[in-house]
């Protein structure tokens, strides 16, 4: 496959996709420890929900400062630290004794996952071209997919020995950072104007019209997947199901598996249809999944109709990444990639207390199937527009 050879080819590949796995453990990994957390630190689940809070919100605020920071110094003086940085603070957990330094800690983390996030992205757009980069930018996707999945089976296990067991496992970030030190390369800046204004080119002659449109798509995806899809669904899944956590976990990871397999090929979708009209068919597919998972009764139906979502999910998301990275210029790919992370981390905050707040006025039902229907609504008509 051609990301395989990338990778025999480039170790810099290697590092960033390494670097992808260590930064999605964030989440998924500690979601399923938080019952643990609970009754350890006889805490409400209000409380030990602050685990994920503290650990997403700064990236809201700090992803923009970290990404012109990038633009102006480099991408490597950045990424390494922040590796070490992650890694440090989410394994010295395992050994305070004190919930509010704790938090903190969680909040130091969350910023360097925001960084590390940014610059995985941004590394692929810098070092890569044309179809290579369409296709690294969906294997990193997949990669996302294949974490998110795999991560709360592992942090889940662990959390039964100890709540603090999943914690250690950010250590590993350490093993990533040293050899990056050596194997990850800086991109080539020359001819590139480190002192460029983004400014200059946010009221310059280029139609920001296509980035406004970018960042709305990776806001709503990400309200979506966060609030439907990993909220919703699985209170769906335990009110109308009795489903066990075990059972919950196995249909809330299909559409990672769909979503992998459609992010590698990103490269082919994009011979057959611009990067909008991928990202609108997402939404297509998001919505009738959705919808689907709303009105059925039938559990073989819901994986099914996850799939689909998964679907979608392919479609979308690295489809994203990929036309922001195209049509940023060098000189500032790091500030607007930046802004798409702050917005993704916005878009994961939201989505939660959004959809259980729908909920408690209307039924997991019918938020779903409004969640649903919106999306179609949204996908089908952009997708006319630009048909048109």
């Amino acid at each position: 496959m051609k990301w395989i050879r990338t990778l025999w080819n480039s170790p810099a590949a290697a590092v960033i996709f390494a670097s992808t796995l260590v930064a999605v453990m964030g989440v998924s990994l500690i979601s399923p420890a938080l019952p643990a957390v609970q009754e350890a630190w006889n805490i409400s689940e209000s409380q030990a929900s602050l685990l994920l809070s503290a650990f997403t919100l700064p990236g809201i605020f700090l992803t923009l400062p970290i990404g012109l920071l990038a633009d102006r110094i480099g991408r490597k003086p950045i990424l390494i630290p922040a590796l070490i940085v992650f890694g440090l603070s989410g394994g010295a957990i395992i050994i305070i004794s004190d919930f509010t330094l704790i938090l903190v800690l969680r909040a130091i983390q969350g910023a360097a996952s925001s960084a590390i996030v940014m610059l995985t992205v941004t590394l692929l757009g810098d070092l890569f071209t044309g179809e290579q980069r369409r296709v690294l930018i969906g294997t990193n996707a997949a990669i996302l997919a294949v974490g998110a999945a795999g991560y709360p089976l592992l942090g889940g296990a662990l959390a039964t020995f100890a709540w603090s067991a999943p914690f250690a496992c950010f250590l590993l970030a350490l093993l990533v950072a040293i050899p990056g030190i050596t194997l990850l390369e800086e991109p080539n800046r020359d001819g590139i104007n480190s002192n460029s204004s983004i400014r200059k080119f946010l009221t310059g002659p280029t139609s920001m019209t296509p980035f406004v449109i970018l960042y709305l798509a990776i806001f709503g995806i990400f309200v979506i997947l966060y609030g439907a899809q990993l909220t919703a669904v699985p209170f769906l899944l335990a009110n109308e199901y009795q489903l066990s956590s075990a059972g919950i976990g196995l249909l809330v990871g299909l559409p990672a598996v769909s979503m992998g397999m459609t992010a590698l090929q990103g490269d082919r979708v994009l011979r057959v249809l611009t990067s909008f009209q991928s990202i609108a068919l997402g939404f297509v597919s998001y919505g009738i999944g959705l919808a689907v998972v709303a009105i059925t009764d039938s559990i073989y139906v819901v994986a099914g109709a996850l799939l689909l979502f998964g679907l979608g999910q392919g479609l979308a998301e690295p489809i994203t990444d990929t036309a922001l990275n195209e049509r940023a210029p060098d000189e500032f790919r790091g500030s607007i990639m930046s802004i798409r992370t702050s917005v993704l981390r916005l878009g994961t905050t939201i989505g939660p207390p959004l959809s259980v707040g729908a909920a408690t006025v209307i039924g997991y039902r019918r938020t779903l199937l409004i969640s649903g229907s919106g999306a179609l609504i949204i996908g089908a008509g952009w997708f006319m527009v630009r048909r048109l």
